[in-house]
């Protein structure tokens, strides 16, 4: 883990942590857009985990039970997507060598996932604690990443082919593989990869005990996720060339449309015809390649986004259009600076509201309903109760992330 901070007061570093004085890379030579993008990412997941159970007001912003998606299926492929990006860039500044940083990154973001889960879960210890999670998707998919980026250095193509290669052997052990329950079957109770889970770390230690026959952050569906990553490599190339000499203006959007185009043409070949392949054709919980292909098409979307507010229109002649567009891209830039430490933390925050207990009135209650009941049943401007919730949440997060980057301090793996 790296912590950049200021040099004022600041104690040698402890073991595997660095105290960096030296600031970093001025703002105006950073990709102001990947961070804006990145900032986006992790609000839609704060905002997808932290809404309130209860009615479901906004079922846009849950997840799909099965197959299909909703807008709550879109962020964390558009965080992994990103992430290949970052990668790419760390591998190309420091070559192989990166590997040491990656590898460190792996294993702290599995092992703080673990952690996490052992603490947050029902006991707060290891027998029933979940193995599989969110964060040790991210260390084992960054680390696998960085591996292939640095066997595929600068070059676009060989990623992508690499990339539909393994769909296409994720889509075959789908359907291929034989199970007691049928060869091809692909439903919550009978499928590869939940079968696998099972079967390497026991019913206790995957999603919800095993009892429903598939964990959405499992080991085989972590196949589909890399690739997400490595289209977000291959996208990030686009921008930065063979030179390495990152593109301004509107260079990349060719490319970059070029690839969302490719990724949506392959995906309705695969609902359409499912390329002989058959298996779903989108299942954000097993994490199928046609779901892959639709998340990169719309990260991509919303890298563009991104890059036009906060490179482009930045950076226009006019002073209004500069403001406008530095004022519209600094909040979420400021936390996709701090995401890890954003996303870490607001888990943290939401476990601790929901384990903990007040007493109002003549039995106690979770702290986070009374939170809810208390200050947000009425809403705040127009807004109902559940979206003024994670509302607040994310302003109390993206004003955490704001102190932090006004003294340049970040947290990174």
């Amino acid at each position: 883990m790296t912590l950049l901070a200021p040099r004022v007061g600041l104690s040698p570093a402890t073991t595997g942590v660095s105290y960096r004085a030296k600031r970093t890379t001025n703002a105006s030579t950073r990709w102001a857009g990947l961070d804006a993008a990145r900032g986006v990412a992790v609000a839609g997941m704060l905002v997808v985990e932290q809404l309130p159970i209860g009615p479901r007001r906004h079922p846009w912003l849950i997840h799909a039970a099965w197959n299909g998606w909703t807008g709550a299926d879109l962020v964390f492929p558009a965080f992994l997507f990103l992430a290949g990006i970052s990668i790419d860039q760390l591998v190309s500044r420091r070559g192989p060598v990166s590997m040491v940083r990656l590898a460190r990154r792996g294993v702290a973001l599995v092992v703080l996932g673990v952690l996490f889960n052992a603490w947050a879960g029902a006991g707060a210890d290891f027998t029933d604690a979940r193995w599989p999670g969110v964060l040790q998707r991210i260390g084992l998919v960054s680390l696998a990443c960085g591996a292939i980026v640095v066997v595929c250095r600068r070059e676009i193509w060989p990623v992508l082919l690499f990339t539909g290669a393994m769909l296409v052997l994720y889509a075959q052990l789908l359907v291929r593989v034989p199970l007691a329950c049928g060869t091809g079957v692909i439903t919550p109770a009978c499928n590869v990869p939940g079968r696998l889970d099972v079967a390497l770390f026991g019913a206790a230690h995957v999603y919800n005990h095993g009892v429903f026959g598939y964990d959405p952050e499992g080991l085989l569906s972590t196949l589909g996720a890399l690739a997400t990553a490595l289209i977000g490599v291959a996208v990030g190339r686009v921008l930065y060339g063979r030179s390495r000499a990152r593109h301004t203006g509107f260079r990349a959007l060719p490319g970059w449309l070029a690839i969302a185009c490719l990724c949506v043409v392959a995906f309705a070949c695969w609902e359409v015809t499912h390329l002989g392949l058959a298996g779903p054709a989108v299942n954000k919980r097993l994490w199928t390649p046609a779901f892959v292909l639709l998340t990169s098409a719309t990260s991509i979307v919303l890298l563009v986004g991104c890059h036009l507010v906060a490179d482009v229109w930045a950076r226009t002649p006019s002073p209004m259009v500069r403001f406008a567009s530095r004022a519209a891209a600094w909040p979420w830039a400021v936390l996709g600076r701090n995401a890890l430490i954003v996303y870490v933390g607001q888990h943290v925050l939401g476990a601790v509201l929901a384990q903990t207990t007040v007493h109002a009135g003549s039995r106690p209650t979770m702290t986070n309903s009374y939170l809810q009941a208390k200050f947000f049943a009425r809403g705040w401007f127009g807004l109902d109760s559940q979206w003024t919730y994670v509302v607040a949440m994310l302003l109390l997060w993206t004003a955490i992330a704001a102190a932090m980057h006004g003294v340049r301090w970040y947290v990174t793996l």
